[in-house]
């Protein structure tokens, strides 16, 4: 079996030759994560990740051990935003075979509050797929931040 590894900055080229290999194709499922869940659009938030992952997170309970509660925990912590949120995917570095890849990098998520104030903020995140009936979809992932000591 045959891995290769990318990495895909901001600026990368969206060259359509690029669509059709293993790499590519997880790039599109995390992109398409990404959007949904900058778009707020929770029922695709999930869509290509089996009902039995696991998440560690940075926000309680750190630890999912289903898309059903993951999905459950987000009202608590999920801010509503004017307009379209900040979410998206930084350095990102792909490493595919035929049938599991795993990616790293960055994700820097932000917005205006309904109230006007403006966040942001930056963390790292891992994610781990399979090939499942010719479908990428994420088994494990892990989102975190250095601890800052004050």
């Amino acid at each position: 079996m045959s891995y290769a590894s990318f990495n895909y900055a901001p600026w990368r080229s969206n060259d359509d030759n690029l669509w059709y290999t293993p790499d590519s194709e997880v790039l599109a499922v995390l992109e398409e994560w990404a959007a949904a869940t900058r778009q707020n659009r929770k029922d695709d938030i999930l869509k290509n990740y089996v009902a039995n992952l696991v998440i560690f997170d940075v926000l309680p309970s750190m630890n999912y051990e289903s898309a059903e509660s993951y999905r459950r925990s987000w009202e608590e912590w999920q801010p509503e935003t004017q307009g379209e949120a900040i979410f998206n995917l930084e350095n990102l570095t792909i490493t595919a075979g035929s049938d599991i890849a795993f990616a790293h990098g960055f994700i820097r998520g932000g917005g205006t509050l309904l109230d006007g104030r403006a966040f942001q903020d930056l963390v790292r995140a891992t994610f781990c797929l399979m090939k499942v009936n010719g479908s990428w979809v994420v088994q494990h992932q892990h989102v975190s931040k250095p601890y800052e000591h004050s």
